[in-house]
């Protein structure tokens, strides 16, 4: 969980982020004696991450009912200790002026009177904010550096401007980039907070299994979790942030993003999974790897295969080896042949939708891990909590029933495209798998599980599949199934497998709770975050109709 540290000034009807507010919250700690929870920095000066300093037992019924209080208690740790100070913590998505006019309050008062930003900042060379507003880790400003020297530029992000009344082509950006939000520097992108989630596995061959079963999951559950309205002060036509972050940390050059180049590089080092992994049926082959082809390291590619790895992750490993390190210290240039550190450096800094982990080190306790990664964070515990349970009840379903949620990556990318537009939730249909399960089977055993996850067993199916096997449903037809497609859905199957597994009435009543009100959400009944925030900025008395999101607002 990431959250922003900000300050509210009521008599001026100002909300800004605090510039030191990372050291803020380590001060508060000195204060405080815990162990529960780890808070960590994270890319922005005025941002805090907080993990439990335990994880979660997957199989524990409990797991998703305790992440609630867990939630609940590590911000009001933080929170109770910097609101006497007049600060609080949030977990908005994308804090709504970063960038914009009187954005940030510091003990520094010599931030107050830089004027040529773009003269200032030798990092980002943004125009809109300040480099002092990054973390001073120098893994953070030097990862910001190294993107903007090898793109040959500074990053360009553009985000369309939501189009009301007396809108026009923008009051703030309408002349650089008329119709269209501009951002230029990390801090827009890596300053979002968003809610991810891991699940460690029992081996390699589960965690490439798992890792392919929630690609087609990462659009779908982002469009229902949108919360990111607002960018630079301005009221945007997405709800959702992933294509901010892509772009703010896009490397390429303009060869690369150029599709007639020998070069060509068609994804940005943060994109949405472009293949799977596993040699299962259900995700092998080129017809269901039908996205577009990444360029490999050709050399790495075969030094991989002659060491017998399977061609899936032969390939993967090899697209991120097109990409160079964005981060090396001094001290570290020559390659230790017992440390994952350099390897470690290259994976973590390509951040697909759903991330594949090997364990951090040769001697690691810590195994195989897949991480969920297109949540926007949401504004209050409980919300977090639902999507916690439902990605973490929705794991053990993917671990011990047949199901298949495969999906051609062609059609997974049209989705995460559809999954940023206004109202996606309900006003969108997205491509999905039209019977998950095979009701006349026992589908209720995965028989992968009972081999280990190896991919030799008998009794897996063929992989072969026809158009028709995939069909464009509505978010909630995709959760509770829809009478007319007759498939299945996954909170419906959730349900099933707590049944099966003989779950207390009181713990069923407690996530069904959780699920009925994400079911609403998919309906509109409740609102998303995003259309939340959008209703409270155009039924404002200060708001003008042109999609400014003033200081006042």
């Amino acid at each position: 969980m990431e959250y922003h540290v900000g300050t509210l000034n009521h008599s001026e009807k100002k909300a800004k982020v605090h510039a030191e507010g990372f050291k803020l919250v380590e001060e508060a700690l000195e204060n405080i004696t815990q162990d529960q929870y780890i808070f960590q920095e994270e890319f922005g000066s005025w941002m805090v991450e907080a993990v439990p300093s335990k994880p979660y037992t997957l199989y524990d019924v409990n797991g998703p009912i305790s992440a609630l209080s867990s939630l609940i208690n590590r911000r009001k740790l933080i929170h109770d200790e910097i609101w006497s100070k007049d600060f609080f913590l949030c977990s908005l998505t994308s804090f709504p002026n970063l960038g914009e006019g009187d954005y940030f309050f510091s003990t520094n008062e010599g931030l107050y009177d830089v004027k040529e930003l773009e003269t200032h900042n030798i990092y980002s060379k943004s125009e809109y904010i300040l480099d002092e507003l990054t973390n001073p880790h120098p893994r953070f400003s030097t990862m910001m550096s190294s993107v903007r020297d090898r793109r040959g530029k500074k990053v360009d992000i553009r985000v369309p401007l939501y189009q009301d009344v007396n809108t026009g082509v923008g009051k703030i950006d309408g002349l650089k980039t008329p119709g269209e939000i501009h951002m230029d520097s990390q801090h827009f992108g890596m300053g979002c907070s968003c809610l991810q989630i891991t699940s460690e596995t029992q081996n390699m061959e589960h965690a490439k299994y798992l890792h392919d079963s929630y690609i087609s999951l990462g659009p779908i559950f982002g469009a229902l979790s949108a919360s990111a309205p607002i960018y630079k002060g301005q009221l945007a036509d997405w709800d959702f942030r992933w294509n901010v972050i892509r772009d703010s940390v896009d490397s390429r050059t303009d060869e690369e993003k150029n599709p007639e180049s020998e070069n060509y590089m068609p994804k940005s080092r943060y994109s949405n999974m472009n293949h799977y992994l596993s040699d299962h049926p259900n995700f092998a082959g080129d017809k269901i790897n039908d996205g577009v082809k990444l360029k490999i390291n050709e050399e790495w590619y075969q030094k991989l295969k002659d060491a017998d790895m399977s061609d899936r992750l032969a390939y993967h490993y090899a697209s991120l080896f097109t990409h160079d390190s964005l981060v090396i210290f001094k001290d570290r240039l020559e390659n230790d042949p017992h440390s994952t550190e350099h390897f470690e450096n290259l994976n973590s800094t390509n951040w697909n939708s759903v991330r594949f982990k090997p364990p951090p080190s040769y001697d690691s306790k810590i195994g195989w891990r897949v991480e969920f990664r297109t949540l926007d964070v949401q504004i209050t515990d409980y919300e977090n909590a639902a999507y916690f349970a439902l990605i973490n009840l929705l794991t053990r379903v993917i671990n011990d029933f047949e199901i298949n949620l495969s999906l051609p990556i062609s059609l997974n990318d049209i989705n995460i495209a559809r999954a940023h537009q206004r109202d996606a939730v309900t006003e969108q249909k997205f491509w999905f798998r039209r019977y998950i399960v095979d009701i006349n089977s026992e589908y209720t055993q995965n028989m992968a599980s009972l081999n280990s996850w190896k991919i030799s067993c008998e009794d897996f199916k063929s992989g072969e599949f026809t158009d028709s096997d995939f069909v464009e449903m509505t978010l909630v037809g995709i959760l509770i199934g829809s009478q007319e497609i007759g498939n299945v859905g996954l909170i419906t199957l959730i349900k099933e497998y707590m049944d099966f597994n003989k779950y207390s009435e009181k713990d069923q009543e407690y996530y069904n709770t959780m699920f009925d009100f994400l079911v609403k959400r998919a309906t509109g009944e409740i609102k998303t975050g995003a259309r939340f925030m959008r209703d409270i900025v155009i039924n404002h008395d200060a708001y003008e109709q042109d999609s400014m999101v003033t200081q006042e607002v």
